[in-house]
């Protein structure tokens, strides 16, 4: 109860608790996502749909857009051209924080909802692509990920942390999830990299294709080599079966992923939306297995460099979640 109290009194001192008035009723808010072979644009269609379902008589609809993926939807809540997205972490701190690719491009205005699953990175390979390590991606064609994409950024770090490569050192190709699987298929490319919740539609499709593929894994030693470089990377483990054909576990590495909105949202607006994700997560899960992955009893772990909104900080207290102090504005 202290804690709450304290807490409360924080957030009252801060003016935290007060709606943006500008943000008024009647107001369409547009949730920007990903590929639409991705994870990100059917959870976010999936979210705006229960969105208008329980909270579009309060004046508000929802609407999700795919997007180039993380990068480009930042940059969209900088610009004003929309109110919320799915983001991963590691780029949203560096956004709110102006550091790493932000530095003096800082975007002020992003905070965190909730953190949601992690982002798996999944490098995939043709079989005959004579890829086994890192390093043998040398000279080949990759799609690294939509251009100034979250995926983009991270296949650099990838390439570099892993394989001592830059992007000279490969061919990349920019393009989305579904285009890489179908070139990949097509014998137009030799990998792809998909950071994506799992299972990730455009893998699935590839893994269920004739094209015989494989996932480059990250040994103990790889995650320690990442780790030195990006520690917002940690293990992820898939089960057996979370995809056609994969009969054994994998061992690849992740980023959490997030939904954030612009500061403007009204404080009620969050909550009601998060009320929303709560009350019918299970309808969710049925709906698309990533939000199976979500931590519902641990939602801020793995957020970082932005605060979480004020709303989300409301929910979380009356939840008794305790709120990170590094979480406060």
């Amino acid at each position: 109860m202290r804690y709450r109290s304290l807490v409360f009194a924080v957030c009252l001192m801060l003016g935290l608790a007060v709606p943006t008035q500008s943000f008024g009723a009647g107001k369409f808010i547009t949730i920007v996502t990903g590929s639409t072979g991705g994870t990100y644009y059917p959870v976010g269609t999936i979210l705006a749909n229960h969105f208008n379902m329980v909270l579009g008589s309060k004046g508000y609809k929802w609407s999700a857009q795919s997007s180039g993926g993380t990068a480009e939807n930042l940059e969209m809540l900088r610009k004003k051209e929309a109110e919320m997205a799915i983001a991963m972490s590691n780029l949203t701190g560096f956004a709110y924080t102006g550091t790493v690719r932000y530095e003096g491009k800082r975007i002020e205005n992003v905070r965190y909802v909730m953190g949601l699953w992690p982002d798996v990175t999944q490098f995939v390979v043709r079989a005959d692509s004579k890829i086994s390590t890192w390093k043998d991606l040398k000279g080949k064609k990759i799609a690294v990920g939509p251009a100034a994409s979250g995926t983009e950024f991270s296949s650099r770090v990838l390439l570099k942390a892993l394989g001592g490569l830059e992007f000279s050192d490969i061919i990349p190709e920019r393009v989305g999830y579904t285009e890489a699987s179908q070139a990949l298929q097509n014998g137009q490319l030799d990998g792809f990299n998909a950071e994506a919740g799992i299972p990730t539609g455009a893998v699935a499709e590839l893994l269920a294709s004739r094209t015989k593929v494989k996932f480059l894994e990250f040994s103990d030693e790889d995650m320690q080599k990442l780790r030195k470089d990006a520690p917002f990377y940690y293990r992820v483990v898939v089960p057996a079966n979370t995809y056609p054909k994969q009969d054994k576990p994998l061992m690849l590495a992740g980023v959490k992923s997030a939904l954030i909105v612009d500061k403007s949202v009204p404080d009620q607006v969050v909550y009601d939306m998060l009320k929303v994700i709560y009350d019918n997560k299970d309808k969710m899960q049925k709906e698309h297995a990533a939000f199976t992955k979500i931590d519902y009893e641990k939602p801020l772990d793995g957020l970082f460099g932005a605060p979480l909104h004020p709303g989300a900080i409301k929910f979380f207290m009356d939840r008794g979640v305790k709120i990170p102090p590094k979480l406060l504005p």
